[in-house]
């Protein structure tokens, strides 16, 4: 999906802050250390608005006999949890399309804004520069450097996982056939445009940013503050450091400055939310989808 490294970074800064909290249970930090993976396929995944809480339901009374497969799901709900915050954040921001305007890609309708591109890049370029899945996401051409890489006709690779990709969505599509086969290869067709996204506007919005795109879209509306105190202690996090339950919940009453901290804030109290309601059994679902925002419009009215 477009908003992929976004994601990820503020799912990774809510599970490095969280269990030191005083509200996150202790099962459930043991859940967020051991899942950090499923969590951020979780957290890239679509729809979690629509399932999370079902899901949470569901695991609820399953909680006290908890195995590996339970811990992983809890951990993959949780990355959607996060997904739904940093929506909640952000979409407001790449949708004022009057200001910003999209950027060209086979069908424009469908793309990303070059806003939600540019926060793709800026925080590329904070947090994943020197990590080599990132790099490798962002920069395709690169791959001709992995060891091995020489064993391949890496165009042909290419052309084999994009034929590959095609033929499963065939098989796992159930549109109607009634108007024949040519209905169904455009259906098939359709749904695969909605995920077309073209790389090499991240690539450029990486390594070779427009200034006035990055003024507008990152530095003048204070997208990313590396002084609010919750992101100098998730990079402090980051780059190996500890924190005390104290500092951590410190920094996280004070008042959020830029839009990513605003985001991450939010994420973190959607945890805390799961967790309460997975703990305590006196808490409704409704209560939970309250807490969630689990029906309400997002700023402007947008449903997010």
């Amino acid at each position: 999906m477009s908003e992929h490294i976004v994601h990820t970074g503020i799912l990774e800064d809510s599970f490095a802050i969280a269990p030191n909290l005083t509200q996150i249970p202790a099962d459930f930090r043991e859940v967020m250390k051991k899942h950090l993976g499923f969590a951020r396929l979780g957290c890239v995944t679509v729809a979690g608005d629509q399932f999370s809480f079902r899901l949470l339901e569901e695991f609820r009374p399953l909680w006290p006999r908890r195995d590996d497969i339970l811990d992983a799901k809890l951990a993959f709900v949780l990355g959607w949890v996060s997904h739904r915050a940093c929506d909640r954040v952000m979409k407001p921001i790449w949708n004022i399309t009057e200001i910003f305007g999209r950027g060209s890609d086979a069908d424009p309708s469908l793309s990303p804004t070059e806003c939600s591109v540019y926060h793709e890049g800026a925080l590329y370029n904070l947090y994943y520069k020197d990590d080599p899945t990132f790099r490798l996401a962002i920069f395709p051409d690169q791959l001709a450097a992995l060891p091995g890489a020489e064993l391949f006709d890496l165009k042909l690779a290419g052309a084999y996982v994009q034929s590959a990709f095609g033929m499963n969505m065939l098989n796992i599509q159930t549109f109607p056939v009634s108007n024949g086969g040519q209905a169904l290869i455009e259906n098939v067709c359709v749904q695969s445009q909605k995920f077309y996204v073209d790389v090499t506007r991240y690539a450029k919005a990486c390594g070779s940013p427009e200034a006035e795109k990055l003024r507008n879209f990152v530095t003048d509306i204070n997208w990313y503050d590396a002084d609010d105190p919750l992101l100098r202690l998730a990079n402090k996090l980051r780059l190996g450091g500890s924190s005390s339950t104290a500092e951590c919940e410190s920094a996280l009453a004070k008042p959020a400055s830029g839009y990513y901290a605003q985001a991450l804030r939010l994420s973190i109290s959607y945890i805390i939310s799961a967790a309460d309601y997975v703990k305590d059994p006196g808490m409704t679902l409704n209560t939970l989808k309250e807490r969630l925002d689990i029906g309400k419009k997002g700023p402007n009215g947008l449903s997010v």
